[in-house]
């Protein structure tokens, strides 16, 4: 039972973090720091009026941790453009690349929107797919 259990949570977080090679990153705004923000639109899911997505944050220069990327899964409530970022990957490479230290959170709260806010470009080109 153990090993089944083991063999399940392997390939689970295999098909759920997968390698940002299998991804499709699109560019969607540049930050005034020089950082790049992308979205893999192939990957939007909709399921029970929520949208789900995975963003990826690629940093011009290494964070305070030596982090050089950071992907991120979201909830969205399209309807008033509130999201949850339900888990992060933060990477030493550029692009998503190398192994990532990840976090999940066991109940995100619900963010909203900064006007004019690169979060509210990424959603509103997420939500019109």
């Amino acid at each position: 039972m153990k090993k089944s259990l083991l063999i399940f949570t392997l390939l689970f977080s295999t098909v759920m973090f997968s390698s940002p090679s299998y991804a499709k990153w699109i560019k969607v705004v540049e930050g005034v720091n020089g950082n790049t923000f992308y979205v893999d639109f192939e990957r939007i899911r909709k399921h029970g009026g929520y949208v789900y997505f995975w963003n990826l944050n690629d940093y011009l220069k290494p964070d305070e941790y030596g982090m050089w990327s950071s992907e991120t899964y979201n909830q969205v409530r399209c309807s008033r453009l509130l999201y949850k970022k339900l888990s992060v990957s933060h990477h030493k490479e550029p692009m998503g690349g190398g192994i990532g230290v990840t976090h999940t959170s066991k109940n995100p709260e619900w963010k909203n929107l900064t006007l004019y806010s690169r979060w509210e470009l990424i959603l509103k080109k997420v939500c019109s797919r």
